[in-house]
């Protein structure tokens, strides 16, 4: 009788093991884009220097740019209920950040200047003239810092939930790079950021994290973030490497305490710290205006897009 060879054996099941996730990757990657929820008929591409960057136009009147949450399952669907109100008297344009949504995903380390870069060229080369920007959470140090790197460009800008100021001092520690190189493995690192970004995940976020009332979440707007979150295949966790290393955060109070447009910032009444984040930043700049929207907590312009799109049309 032979004896079993414990070293053949153990390739042998890794192989099938490495296999059987690849299938399971390549089926959840397949099935979360198969409803095409997030085809439209009016989007355009900007064909930028690091990649090709999806974008919306509609509308006429004054330029509003809106930029969406700085997540993985985020892109401009964010803005979809919004839209059809300001679009009455602006030229609305919405941008897939690179690395979200139908944008290119790149595999590099995505940084604050990045962005910044990103969203100044966008503005110079497809907009053509200074604009007023509306950004939603974690974006808003993107527009802080793109607002004070080219102010000219910029004529008011207006945060959405913006980040608690502690939180842009987050930098990339040994936990976080680990976390990174943990996801950029070819197979298991997929699979973690599937079991990350499943369905049922980002309904939960949505219905306990980013609506006031979780019954407001409609089914659609989970399929959305699904899909968002899985266009490109596995190009997709390399954002999110670097959002979790905290590539991304870039401390701000400077930038604040120098910019010298106007600004306001919305927040929901069901944030967390809205109110003290309020505070903070208007220490650092007295001119600050603010409101916060009744009944709504992380997506105020999705759940009570009425009442947003009237605070962001008085301030304009």
């Amino acid at each position: 009788m032979k004896k079993k060879n414990p070293v053949k054996n153990f390739i042998l099941y890794s192989g099938l093991t490495a296999a059987a996730m690849a299938g399971i990757n390549q089926y959840i990657f397949s099935s979360a884009v198969s409803k095409n929820a997030l085809s439209t008929d009016r989007d355009f591409y900007f064909n930028w220097k690091l990649g090709k960057v999806f974008y919306t136009k509609e509308g006429s009147g004054s330029p509003l740019l809106l930029i969406h949450e700085l997540d993985t399952m985020s892109c401009d669907i964010e803005w979809k209920k919004i839209k059809k109100r300001l679009i009455k008297n602006h030229t609305v344009y919405t941008i897939d950040l690179l690395g979200c949504g139908r944008s290119e995903k790149p595999n590099f380390t995505y940084t604050n200047f990045l962005y910044v870069q990103l969203i100044t060229d966008f503005i110079k080369q497809i907009i053509g003239d200074p604009c007023d920007v509306v950004s939603s959470g974690s974006a808003s140090s993107l527009l802080l810092m793109s607002a004070m790197y080219r102010c000219q460009l910029f004529n008011k800008v207006i945060f959405i939930n913006p980040e608690e100021l502690s939180e842009t001092y987050q930098i990339p520690e040994k936990q976080e790079k680990f976390l990174r190189n943990l996801i950029q493995l070819p197979i298991l690192g997929t699979l973690l950021y599937n079991m990350m970004h499943s369905r049922f995940m980002i309904g939960r976020k949505l219905k306990y994290d980013g609506f006031y009332q979780p019954a407001h979440v409609q089914d659609f707007d989970i399929q959305a973030f699904h899909e968002a979150s899985h266009l490109g295949n596995y190009r997709v966790k390399y954002l999110y490497g670097s959002l979790k290393a905290n590539y991304v955060q870039i401390p701000v109070v400077n930038a604040l305490q120098k910019l010298s447009c106007p600004i306001c910032i919305l927040g929901g009444t069901g944030e967390a710290r809205i109110e003290q984040t309020i505070r903070d930043y208007k220490k650092i700049n007295a001119s600050i205006k603010s409101q916060l929207i009744a009944d709504t907590t992380h997506y105020p312009h999705m759940e009570n897009p009425e009442k947003t799109a009237a605070f962001i049309e008085a301030f304009l």
